[in-house]
This record gives C-alpha cells, sequence and structure tokens, in this order.
C-alpha cells in the first residue's frame, strides 16, 4: 500500500495495490449512449449578470463547449466570464469537484446544492448546455471525484478514487465511454511521494501528465508507465495544450509560471502575477484555440488572466470579490 499526498495539504490520498491493466465496470449504472446531444446554449434567463457574488472554493477553471467564455466552478455553482462581465446561474448551484471543460461542454464529479432532488454525491457527470443540465453516466450517490483529468477534443477521462466501493476500488483509472469501463493506471516509474493534479492531453487521449514536488511527469501510454519529463521543478498545477505544458511551480517563497514544449522540453518562464507561495497557483486553463489566452486561479480565490501570453495580466476576482470593466 502507498500512501500519496496532495501538493498544498489539500488531501491525504491511500492508493492501494492493483493488478496490470485491469478493468472493471459499472453494471448497475451503464447508459445507452456515451454522449449527450450535441451541445447547446443554455436559456436566456439561467445566466444574469453579477457583480456582487463571493467566490470561495474555487474548484476548476476552463473554456467548455469550445467558447470564448471562461467558466469558473465554484463551491456554489458555476460563473462564467465573458466579454468583460461575470454571470451567474439563476439555479443549478452544484458544487462542482474535479471540474474540467471539453469542446462540447464540461464534465464533473462534485455534490448537489441545497434542497436539490440529486443524490450525493453526484458521481460522474456532463453536461453540454453550460449546467443548466446535466446527465450522471456513473456513481451517483457513491463517488465524488476530486481529481479528474478530461482531454478537451476526445471521450477519454482519467480520474483518482479516493471512495473505493464494489464496482472501483481505490486507485486510478482512465475511461473512454464515460464510466461504462473503467482500466487501471499502473504508473510504472512514478516514484513521487507528492503530486498536484493529473493533465490531459486535449487531442491525444494516451497523453497524461502528473505534477509533482519533483517535476512533471510524463506518460504516453495512458498511465501504465511514466517518465520524469522535466526535473527540479515543485509543481502546484499543470495543464497541457496541445504542443505545450503550462506547469506553476513554486520557486522559494515566490510562485512561477513556465511553459514546457512538449516536443523539444524547451522550458520558457513566462511573466505572471508576483504571487507569494501562501497565494499560490491551483489551476491554469488555456484558450482552447488560443495559447496566448490564458487564466489561472490561486490558493486565496484570486483568478487573473493573459490574452497575449503573459505580458500583461489583468484580474478578474480578487480575493473572491468579482472585477469588473
Amino acid at each position: 500500500m502507498k500512501t500519496w499526498i496532495i501538493i498544498m495539504g489539500l488531501l491525504s490520498l491511500t492508493l492501494a495495490a492493483c493488478s496490470s491493466n485491469d478493468t472493471t465496470e459499472d453494471k448497475e449504472k451503464t447508459v445507452d449512449e456515451a454522449t449527450q446531444d450535441a451541445p447547446v446554449a443554455p436559456s436566456d434567463d439561467f445566466y444574469q449578470e453579477t457583480t456582487d457574488t463571493k467566490v470561495d472554493h474555487i474548484h476548476g477553471l476552463g473554456y467548455p463547449g469550445s467558447g470564448d467564455a471562461l467558466m469558473l466552478a465554484s463551491h456554489h455553482g458555476p460563473l462564467l466570464y465573458e466579454e468583460g462581465t461575470w454571470k451567474e446561474t439563476t439555479g443549478e448551484k452544484h458544487d462542482y469537484m474535479g471540474f474540467q471543460a471539453v469542446d462540447d461542454g464540461f464534465v464533473s464529479s462534485g455534490h448537489p446544492e441545497p434542497g436539490s432532488d440529486y443524490e450525493n454525491p453526484l458521481g460522474l457527470l456532463k453536461s453540454t448546455d453550460a449546467g443548466e443540465t446535466f446527465k450522471q453516466y456513473a456513481f451517483a450517490g457513491e463517488i465524488d471525484f476530486h481529481y479528474l483529468a478530461a482531454s478537451y477534443h476526445t471521450n477519454r477521462i482519467y480520474v483518482f478514487n479516493e471512495m473505493p466501493t464494489d464496482k472501483l476500488e481505490n486507485g486510478f483509472f482512465y475511461t473512454d465511454d464515460y464510466g461504462q469501463k473503467w482500466t487501471t493506471m499502473d504508473l510504472n516509474g512514478f516514484e513521487a511521494e507528492m503530486i498536484s493534479n493529473m493533465a490531459a492531453h486535449p487531442d491525444t487521449p494516451e497523453t497524461v501528465a502528473i505534477g509533482t514536488d519533483r517535476g512533471l511527469y510524463l506518460s504516453t501510454d495512458a498511465g501504465q508507465s511514466f517518465s520524469l519529463f522535466k526535473d527540479d521543478m515543485y509543481i502546484t498545477y499543470v495543464t497541457l495544450s496541445k504542443s505545450h505544458a503550462y506547469v506553476a511551480e513554486l520557486v522559494g517563497d515566490k510562485v512561477q509560471l513556465v511553459q514546457i514544449d512538449l516536443t523539444s522540453k524547451e522550458a520558457k518562464t513566462l511573466s505572471g502575477p508576483q504571487l507569494a507561495k501562501e497565494n499560490a497557483v491551483t489551476y491554469i486553463a488555456t484558450h482552447p484555440t488560443n495559447d496566448k489566452e490564458i487564466s489561472i486561479a490561486t490558493l486565496q480565490n484570486n483568478v487573473y488572466q493573459t490574452t497575449d501570453g503573459g505580458v500583461t495580466w489583468k484580474s478578474l476576482v480578487k480575493l473572491g470579490d468579482l472585477t469588473k470593466e
């Protein structure tokens, strides 16, 4: 049995030993189709402009549905930032843990809002209308996947399951059919004791990265084996674009943002907000078609965005308070 400690002291995880390439099926919660209908815009009145919403417990950032709007998953539902304006939902204010934007919406886990009829936890779900509705694919009422990575343009989803059931044990797995079948990640060659998160490549489902206190680990065989792609980095978050890894690392008591070429391994330090260790980066999102647009969230509920590759940054959320242009 091996113990994993999550960077930033978020959670202690216990990983039970798993046999090679095991698969398991969620037989009680299978679905006829592994995808929802084509993505659609939410109803006109589902999102409304807001400036006084207090943001706490940020659980993710991303650009769902191949759009330009940045979605922030908070403890009290999603918020959208678009054209200088923040919008909040008028309902369905669920606590989306493990939030990951994908090209036709977002996938997530988490907990239902107070008074909801949904079982708690929400299991593995997907929304294709910005959170107005969603479909629960697996483990509703059983598992809350805090650590989840999704390939933006494919159906591949990676998870760490910290809530073992009789259908899915404790450990690292991936699925290509929204939880009908799971395959164990063996993690051969992975030697770090502390991890930040997993990140899936947007186009190549077999490529997955893990940020650690030793550096950036990368797998090109769906997590069966890993190699230390970039060492001597204390990483608090990593995300993958088509050609780069974007990493937040701690250097002494300061935060540094780094862009790493996935082919050459060349690392480029990006200019960024001046952040101390106590306000480390907890999430990074890159625009699906524009690498120069990068958004980050921090431990103290700040959100910053650059649209010129890190030359300049603007504050979108300051200590949980929304900003307005």
